[in-house]
């Protein structure tokens, strides 16, 4: 027995789609993200009856006599069938439902904000609420005989419940997460048997396990070697005799529950893509119809002769031929000829009935008995999903009320109306900058971008940019067409330039009152373009994607003037996740967030790119998304709109704006170690207000830390590490007053070394812009081989030594002369910088055979402290070695 393929047919637009067999079988309905509805006679039909429902359908189910659909208004909705008239809303929720399902009387619903609603009878009214999972509802089954629901989340658990009693029976760990319903490629959709209700089977990686109901323990496991990826979803047959699976690369599977083995089934074709839903046909048919993640729709049903039957049928065919008195000679030879199967009793018959005999040639068995077997096929490598151009803070296109610019300067937003007339909106967070816009779209723009210089409009299937400039006296708006059919596929405006990246892979520049600057090529597709100031990013395809990830790369773009500079850098996209939001900070760093929530945030100085901020971590629900809006490095937060159930915000009702805080995810961040790190870390990556006192409150708050924790290494460690002699004064000062004066001597011994830092800091920064790179180097402590003389005894301190210590350490006035003493000796400029002048100091300035003496703050802290000999120190420019004479 096999089972044989139909030819796909396009249902819906990319996406998750549903469908369903009406309960005597005329008709497929299916669903998909383009908010149709469709019906369709047989898999052949050419024009299926359509209806809008919405701007997407997530799930349907069929009660007999209505269809029940969830739409984008967060409803479960009844309509009249085949009429499809409204006919009342039965459900409501605070995200789309994405799974429906109706079992005797009973209609259960789940949603991406984690709640299950089931209720009894077709009217609203009280419905049973079942709660207990952290992530959306991705499938589920009722068996209304025994008041079982079952359901699969995206927080990785399977439970089971009673839904008359709202209790829940069994819950199974350990199947995939998700934070949300349109980025699931593995449902599980487990399923009840139909008949008696005494087996549960559930998709799980590449097996089915089936689960019997009584004691919840694992019956079998249902396994097909001829798949080759992990299974998405799976349903039982009207009789409960063969179960269909669905794989993540197209392939369907059917297994005989009862002899538990997988019947033969054609392999998929090249473009068909992972099954998201499978229906079998219950008129008795043997026959399954699914829909995969690209919106096609296929069936799978029983081949007319299969390789088990063919004799038989083949024989019968015969004896229907040649009537029923007919009786073969040498009939043994016919059925053994017919148990081989391949048309020789079609050469008996040609021998005994037409007297044809024909030795020469050679049977149809004996020709394909010696023919080679057909090699197998190569493996097909599905790679991961190359991502389309799109506009940061836009929302998605094909809605009729949409984003297509969110930013700090104002909000544009784009209305179609039925009849086809469109309009934009334009409003400004600061009225200052300019007035409200309202722009009748009658060449159909698409793409916006907003600036506090510039509003730029233009359309992906036309080659006119048009851009109003907002501070412009007179003519304020310029449009022209871009040359050779090249059409636009992203553009951005800036306070002083607009860019547009086109079809030809050019980045062409323009200034905002329409003055042509630049034309450059972009290596790759493009993904998006963001700019700030004079500066500008694009994110395009550096190679093509592998399995699991995409290859992108950012091109920085800097103008100033008539001069341009270019830099390729690529970008860090975590695996199996997309880009989403691209921009930069109000400071002018570059940035983006993917569609988990994860920014980034890249430092020219370092040139690395940091993670700052995980939004999901800052989420209520694994459901819910923020939509990112802007970056601020002086205020430490992240403007984005929370989207509930969503991955982009609605125009009706306007959402509101939130301030997340920005935090870089270190581990244990939950520990007062950990926030103090964050907060140290982000003070130096990005330019804070008041970034030098907040670095120095919390590296003491850290050194004070590591005391209490009995850690002094640790806190040696930082000191050295910041090498800031005022932060090694308070640390002194602190060791001190504890009481740690081991600690306190191992500080002071750091304080040239510290100062060379320093030096070498500054001479690097009066240096830097001629391109002389600086090497920092410490003091070396002398070796045992390099002493001349003996090693010096520490000296131990009595109690009275102790109690003076603590005096001088607790006095007031211990520090002025640290305050009026600049930390580093001062740099007198001079026309050649020279080994005696750089520094303002010269070895010649120490008569031969004296030794200076200094008394530093430290010194006076510990006046017991031991004279260290130090070796030479210096700070190496190119090849000359500048000596620091300190003591």
């Amino acid at each position: 027995m096999s089972f044989s393929r139909s030819a796909l047919r396009y249902a819906h637009t990319n996406g998750y789609t549903g469908l369903l067999y009406t309960p005597r079988g005329e008709f497929i309905i299916t669903c998909g993200t383009d908010g149709d509805i469709r019906h369709w006679t047989c898999i052949s039909d050419d024009d299926p009856r359509s209806s809008c429902l919405g701007e997407f359908v997530m799930c349907i189910a069929h009660t007999g006599s209505r269809l029940l659909a969830s739409t984008d208004r967060n409803t479960v909705h009844a309509y009249t069938f085949p009429e499809m008239d409204s006919d009342g809303i039965l459900m409501r929720f605070t995200a789309p439902a994405t799974c429906l399902r109706v079992s005797g009387g009973y209609t259960a619903a789940g949603s991406e904000d984690t709640t299950i609603k089931v209720l009894k009878g077709d009217t609203a009214g009280q419905e049973t609420v079942l709660e207990g999972h952290t992530g959306p509802i991705l499938a589920l089954d009722l068996f209304a005989e025994r008041k079982l629901l079952v359901s699969i989340a995206g927080d990785g658990q399977l439970k089971v419940w009673n839904f008359e009693e709202a209790k829940e029976l069994k819950s199974i760990d350990g199947l995939p997460k998700v934070n949300s319903f349109e980025n699931a490629s593995l449902y599980g959709t487990p399923h009840f048997e139909p008949q008696t209700g005494e087996l549960l089977a559930y998709a799980a990686d590449n097996e089915i396990v089936v689960l019997n109901t009584a004691n919840w323990e694992v019956a079998f496991k249902l396994r097909d070697d001829s798949v080759s990826s992990n299974y998405s979803c799976c349903q039982f047959s009207p009789n409960g005799e063969r179960l269909a699976a669905g794989t993540t690369k197209g392939e369907v599977s059917i297994f005989d529950v009862k002899k538990r083995k997988a019947l033969a089934v054609e392999t998929p074709p090249n473009d068909c893509n992972a099954i998201t839903c499978l229906a079998w046909n219950r008129s008795g048919e043997e026959e399954v119809a699914f829909c995969d993640a690209t919106g096609q729709l296929g069936t799978v049903f029983l081949s007319d002769a299969d390789e088990a039957g063919g004799g038989e049928g083949l024989e019968d065919d015969q004896a229907e031929l040649l009537g029923d008195d007919y009786e073969f000679e040498g009939g043994d030879d016919l059925d053994t000829a017919a148990d081989d199967g391949d048309g020789v009793s079609l050469e008996q018959l040609k021998r005994k009935v037409m007297n044809y005999d024909d030795t020469s040639n050679q049977s149809l068995a004996s020709s394909s008995r010696s023919a080679p077997a057909p090699p197998p096929a190569a493996p097909q490598i599905k790679l991961f999903k190359q991502q389309a151009a799109f506009q940061p803070s836009a929302t998605p296109s094909d809605l009729e009320h949409r984003y297509m610019a969110w930013n700090d300067v104002g909000i544009v937003t784009a209305h179609l109306e039925p009849s086809g007339d469109g309009s934009i909106d334009v409003e400004f967070h600061d009225a200052s900058i300019h007035h409200a816009l309202h722009i009748s779209n009658y060449s159909q723009h698409n793409l916006a971008s907003l600036s506090s210089g510039a509003l730029a409009l233009a359309s992906n299937e036309s080659s006119k940019l048009v851009v109003i400039a907002l501070a412009a006296a007179g003519n304020k708006e310029w449009s022209l067409s871009l040359p050779d059919c090249e059409s636009v596929e992203a553009l951005v405006a800036t306070s002083h330039l607009v860019a547009v990246a086109t079809s030809s892979s050019f980045l062409r520049i323009f200034s905002v009152m329409g003055t042509q600057r630049e034309v450059l090529s972009i290596p790759g597709p493009v993904v998006a373009i963001a700019g700030h100031e004079h500066s500008l990013m694009v994110v395009y395809h550096s190679s093509a994607p592998s399995q699991k990830q995409q290859h992108l790369a950012a091109m920085l773009v800097n103008i100033n003037g008539l001069s341009l500079r270019q830099e390729h850098l690529p970008v860090p996209l975590t695996p199996g996740r997309q880009l989403v939001w691209l921009g930069y900070s109000d400071t002018g760093s570059p940035s983006f967030a993917d569609n988990m929530g994860l920014l980034q945030l890249y430092r020219r100085s370092s040139n690395a790119w940091f993670p700052i901020c995980d939004t999901m971590k800052q989420s209520s629900s694994v459901a819910h998304h923020f939509f990112v809006v802007a970056v601020s490095e002086r205020r430490q937060i992240v403007q984005a709109v929370l989207c509930r159930g969503t991955s982009y915000p609605m125009t009706n009702p306007r959402p509101m704006l939130q301030e997340l805080r920005l935090q870089i995810p270190l581990c244990d961040i939950e520990l007062e170690k950990s926030e103090l790190e964050d907060a140290l870390l982000r003070s130096s990556l990005m330019q804070v207000e008041g970034a030098e006192k907040l670095q120095k409150e919390t590296a003491i708050k850290l050194f004070a830390l590591a005391c209490s924790s009995e850690c002094e290494t640790r806190a040696r460690e930082l000191i050295e590490s910041i090498a800031c002699t005022d932060l090694l004064q308070l640390a002194v000062k602190y060791a001190t007053k504890r009481g740690r004066i081991h600690l306190s001597d191992r500080l002071c011994e750091l304080l040239p070394q510290l100062e060379a830092v320093q030096e070498a800091r500054k001479q690097q920064t009066l240096l830097g812009a001629s391109g002389i790179a600086a090497t920092i180097v410490l003091p070396m402590t002398p070796t045992s081989g390099s002493q001349s003389g003996p090693k010096p005894k520490a000296i131990e301190l009595s109690s009275a030594k102790r109690g003076t210590l603590k005096r001088l350490a607790n006095s007031p006035n211990m520090f002025k002369a640290a305050a009026s003493r600049p930390s580093t000796p001062d740099i007198t400029p001079s026309p050649l910088d020279t080994q005696e002048n750089i520094f303002g100091e010269s070895e010649s300035e120490v008569p031969m055979g004296k030794t200076p003496e200094h008394r530093t703050p430290l010194n006076s802290v510990n006046p017991f402290a031991m004279k260290r000999k130090l070796g030479d120190t210096g700070v190496i420019f190119g090849s000359e070695k500048l000596k620091l004479a300190k003591k």
